[in-house]
């Protein structure tokens, strides 16, 4: 059940991860402190989780420290971005701790069977995932991006607002359906904007000495 994990997660990624984990397992956090510069604890009514960022994968060091805090009823478990030593995995199977491993997407890994017992039977949809375009899509006509084309040649799509052109069927970004994109700009005085990061027309012009992006 060991992963190895390649996550390079933030603290705050780390902990967004963890506290949608719980909700979704029905353990909504009520209680939540910053326990150091790589560490957040979370408390619900059942449950304390302990979220660690750190550089390497997490020792037997950091499971006797959890052990080592006031014991209640509530289950224990520990999320890692890093994963964990053999020892450490040993000693919490043996003491009822959970662990778990973020993946890139923030998705928690079970890494023993504590961790496998309190996982709810519908994993909960990894927060960071990359949306990256679809395999298969609408090939782009040539020279798609130059700005010698003309602008009405171009919608934007429905679904996640960026631009388009008019010869495709779906979307390049998200895939949704370009049947119902209207027309693709509204002229503003002769002028159309168009955003220079994603090629959408659905921006607002204002006054400012620095290009508008």
């Amino acid at each position: 059940m060991r992963h190895e994990s390649v996550s390079t997660l933030t603290l705050d990624q780390a902990y967004q991860a963890a506290y949608l984990w719980m909700f979704h397992a029905g353990q909504p956090p009520v209680e939540i402190a910053e326990r150091g510069t790589q560490s957040v604890e979370l408390r619900s009514e059942g449950t304390v989780a302990f979220v660690r960022v750190p550089d390497r994968r997490l020792s037997q060091r950091t499971v006797l420290a959890v052990l080592a805090t006031e014991s209640d009823d509530r289950a224990r478990l520990i999320f890692s971005s890093r994963g964990f030593t053999p020892g450490a995995i040993s000693i919490a199977e043996a003491q009822g701790i959970a662990l778990f491993t973020f993946d890139s997407e923030g998705t928690a890994l079970p890494e023993n069977g504590q961790a496998a017992n309190v996982s709810p039977r519908d994993a909960p949809p990894p927060p960071f995932v990359s949306r990256q375009p679809e395999e298969g899509l609408t090939p782009l006509p040539e020279n798609w991006e130059s700005s010698e084309l003309a602008a009405d040649e171009w919608v934007d799509c429905p679904a996640c607002g960026t631009n388009q052109h008019h010869t495709l069927d779906t979307c390049r970004v998200c895939g949704g359906s370009l049947a119902t994109a209207g027309a693709p700009t509204e002229a503003r005085e002769g002028i159309v904007y168009r955003c220079l990061d994603c090629g959408s027309h659905n921006v607002d012009a204002v006054a400012t000495r620095i290009p508008a992006r």
